[in-house]
């Protein structure tokens, strides 16, 4: 329906846009001509070489006379392809540009049902996607990494979610090679050194969700589940898989009890993978990890990593209901697979380990930044390729899970969970959109829930409300939170609002629907403080009076718990990115929680605070730094040590992590560095004397004040071991090698074939420390672009642009745009990345202009 205000030139353009985005999604989209029924695929496979063959066949139905039919197909070659049906014809075959193939045939053939017969060879993969041959501690293997898009790379397919069919796979490999998919062994048959394994029929499944693995691993049984279910690691590796082996049990009886259905795959089978663009992949029945995340020590590991490791873990089941039993028509609801599995996986993680303190990492906090900017798309949008999928894939999980968050506070738990239940049982083995959630959710509550969902994810940004006072009454206005600077357009959101407030020891709540610009609301009585996100349940910034700021901050302390305490922390430094209050505001709010007695609040604060002598520290003297190490670092390192206490919590770890860097390269700490460089030596020779919360403190820090004899020992350490943190470990202290000659070795060694395509982020982050550094990395990314985007996985190239540098510097965007220019219409995605790059430049450099005036006079009062 158009708005009675648009004018014909506005109509026009919007119907000459809507025919676009038709004929963009009618080049990547198979044409509607046939759908495939069922499909079986054998496999010849040896990880020992670099190709391998297969064949296929479809059963299909054509659904109109035609004379080609259309499959998704990557690098392949076609040998034979063959239609059997009402009629007969050998196909000629045309390798599209976009992941098509056309199969044509000399006449025209009429509806019905038909089997398609393909014969065809492939290169294995060497940048983690498709089928793709990886290499660990010089031993082969062969693993799969089909979503989005990149099944058919390893097959002719109908690669869309939409088309979900059962498959049977069939892998004929050399004897010595263990095989696993999606279900379970029937049977194999040996000839010739070679072994054919037969599995089972899967259950409907999309493309994306098949997997293959081939290696001689290590398999262990995962004892305690309702179904059969193996961890299986590459060579030499799972003496680490006790930690999972043990929690994965607790948690798929977790989402069965939760979703009241039975995990409905006949096995479940774990993959430590070495070389993983990704965390994980919820492939049915066959889930594959970044080995780092599924094995684990975790006596020698931190709560962090712990963390993670119930979370991924969690989300991956989680999909197997969310994702494979329920699955998607089309990529544009990607997203709510993504939110789902991540708000379920926090919910879970935190109901089995209460102890590890999940609860406090606000998801909301990670994407609001990103979500603010002007260049961010909604997450829910029209998807044709695989950069519109890629483009802010990361805000799903985190933007969409608080989202559902927000929904399921509103709704109340228990009608929630109702609600999803009920959804999975009535798609279970079909195709579902987002709207059928809303429906399901709707439908137990009997609220309007698709209007408070559909103003989130189909919109970008967020509310910032502002709350003013008149006594007992509040008027809350909503309008779109805005970085400073940045023009967007207005908006309004149906937002579910918890508010706390409280006078002396009464402590109130009340709820409200905001679904209008502003409303009133009359309180219990009049409050002395008022937090506008109980509990941190919205999805929402806010902004109080000055006099109510500080009432909130004087009652925080006693009146807050930990996870609104790191909300009032955040909210205020977005305050300042809107330009609502100035620095000094900021950082003096900021001091007021240094030494909060929760150390993850401590912790919070401390790392604002740096964050702010990070952008300014080139703009202002040393003096006036120097006053502000005196007031908060030092301090605070005086506080924590170098060396942990027994009680200490895992935060107070983490916050010494943090001082002993920054001291180390800001300050060249010297009682630091010399300590750094004997625990860096004592980790290479015995790395459970080293204090997991500092050992890549420590790493880093001995690298950037290192030689190059330490140099060639992490690099020895980094290709032998079989630890996989430990090599996470090495892979990124090697990028913080900090003299000139070292530096550009490590980047040169980044692009050996010693550092897989996963691995190259993790080396070319370190290169961002220092100036003269930076510099010189930028030199080398320019000359080795080719070889960077030859050794990336094709998704990544788009966001080559933001490997480069900090976004606050003119000069370099500038740079980064001359460079980039001739590949704009080349590389798909490439344009958005730029666009966001100087948008954020622009914001930062105009940030440091406006606030310059501001830190210097906080800093003069310290001094």
């Amino acid at each position: 329906m158009l708005n009675t205000h648009q004018s014909v030139g506005t109509v026009l353009l919007m119907i000459s846009t809507v025919s676009l985005a038709q004929d963009n999604a009618a080049l990547h989209r198979l044409a509607p001509v046939a759908k495939p029924l069922s499909q079986t695929v054998a496999f010849n496979l040896d990880p020992k070489k670099d190709v391998f063959s297969g064949s296929t066949v479809i059963t299909l139905e054509v659904l109109n006379e035609t004379s080609f039919i259309e499959v998704n197909g990557l690098d392949y070659n076609i040998e034979t392809a063959k239609l059997n049906g009402k009629q007969f014809c050998n196909l000629e075959s045309q390798m599209l540009k976009t992941g098509k193939v056309k199969l044509s045939c000399e006449h025209s053939f009429p509806k019905g049902r038909y089997t398609l017969t393909m014969d065809y060879t492939a290169p294995y993969n060497r940048k983690s996607v498709g089928l793709y041959k990886t290499i660990d501690n010089g031993v082969p293997y062969l693993f799969s990494q089909f979503q989005m898009s990149d099944a058919r790379r390893a097959f002719p397919v109908f690669d869309e979610p939409e088309y979900k069919i059962p498959f049977k796979i069939t892998i004929t490999a050399p004897e010595d090679q263990k095989v696993f998919t999606n279900t379970p062994l029937l049977k194999t048959t040996k000839s010739k050194g070679l072994v054919t394994h037969y599995f089972d029929k899967t259950l409907p499944l999309p493309s994306y969700s098949l997997a293959i693995a081939v290696g001689p691993f290590e398999v262990l049984k995962v004892p305690g589940m309702s179904v059969p279910g193996n961890l299986i690691t590459p060579q030499n590796k799972s003496s680490l898989a006790a930690y999972s082996i043990e929690n994965t049990p607790k948690i798929l009886t977790a989402l069965e009890k939760y979703f009241d259905i039975p995990y409905v795959y006949k096995k479940l089978d774990q993959v430590a993978v070495p070389e993983f663009p990704f965390g994980a992949m919820e492939n049915a029945g066959l889930v594959t990890y970044r080995e780092d995340i599924l094995l684990i020590d975790p006596a020698r590991s931190t709560q962090r990593v712990r963390i993670d490791h119930l979370n991924i873990i969690t989300h991956e089941l989680a999909h197997q209901w969310y994702g494979n039993l329920v699955t998607m028509k089309w990529w544009n609801d990607l997203w709510l697979n993504e939110a789902f599995a991540t708000w379920i996986a926090s919910k879970i993680t935190h109901q089995l380990h209460p102890e590890l303190e999940s609860n406090l990492a606000l998801l909301q906090h990670y994407a609001m930044d990103f979500d603010a900017q002007a260049t961010t798309s909604p997450i829910q949008k029209p998807i044709n390729t695989e950069a519109d999928i890629m483009d802010g894939l990361w805000l799903a999980y985190s933007k969409g899970s608080a989202i559902l968050y927000m929904v399921e506070q509103w709704l109340g738990e228990d009608v929630f969970k109702q609600g999803m239940r009920n959804y999975v049982r009535q798609y279970a083995h079909k195709n579902a959109e987002a709207k059928d959630l809303w429906s399901a959710l709707s439908k137990v509550s009997n609220k309007e829930v698709a209007a408070v969902l559909n103003s989130f994810v189909s919109q970008a940004s967020f509310p910032l409300l502002t709350v003013e006072q008149k006594g007992a009454t509040l008027t809350i206005s909503q309008q779109r939170f805005a970085i400073h600077g940045q023009t967007v357009p207005s908006q309004t959101w149906h937002i579910p609002i918890i508010l706390r407030y409280g006078k002396g020891e009464q402590s109130a709540t009340t709820s409200l629907l905001l679904d209008a610009q502003s409303k009133q609301v009359t309180l219990a009585f009049e409050p002395e403080w008022i937090l506008p996100n109980a509990n941190v349940t919205g999805y929402y910034r806010w902004q109080l009076s000055s006099e109510n700021l500080i009432g909130l901050t004087q009652h925080a302390t006693s009146k807050l718990n930990t996870r609104e305490k790191l909300d009032v922390l955040d909210n205020v430094e977005a305050l300042l990115d809107a330009g609502k209050i100035d620095t000094a505001t900021l950082m003096t709010t900021l001091g007021h929680y240094t030494n909060d007695d929760h150390p993850e609040v401590a912790k919070t604060a401390l790392t604002s605070l740096l964050s702010q002598y990070h952008l300014y520290k080139e703009n202002i003297d040393q003096k006036r730094w120097a006053a502000f190490f005196a007031t908060y670092i030092e301090p605070a390192f005086k506080h924590y040590g170098l060396t942990a206490t027994k009680e200490e919590q895992p935060a107070s770890s983490e916050i010494r992590a943090q001082l002993i860097e920054i001291l180390a390269f800001e300050t060249k700490h010297s009682e630091i560095i010399t300590h750094a460089k004997k625990q860096a030596l004592l980790y290479l020779s015995n790395a459970d004397k080293v204090d997991p919360y500092l050992v890549e403190s420590f790493l880093k820090i001995a690298a950037y004040y290192g030689s190059a004899e330490l140099l060639k020992a992490y690099q020895q350490q980094f290709e032998s071991t079989t630890n996989p943190s430990k090599r996470t470990h090495l892979l990124s202290a090697m990028g913080y090698f900090g003299e000139p000659a070292l530096q550009q070795e490590m980047l040169k060694y980044a692009l050996t074939k010693q550092v897989t395509a996963s691995d190259l982020g993790y080396i070319l982050a370190g290169n961002k420390q220092g100036k003269a550094r930076k510099a010189r990395y930028q030199k080398w990314f320019y000359n080795n672009f080719t070889s960077l985007k030859t050794k990336l996985p094709p998704f990544a190239v788009p966001r080559l642009p933001f490997y480069l540098f900090s976004r606050c510097d003119t000069s370099h965007l500038n740079q980064a745009k001359q460079f980039f220019e001739p590949m704009r219409s080349d590389i798909d995605g490439l344009e958005k990345s730029l666009q966001q790059l100087e948008l954020a430049t622009k914001t930062c450099v105009n940030k440091k202009q406006r606030e310059l005036s501001s830190i210097t006079a906080f800093l003069n009062q310290l001094s």
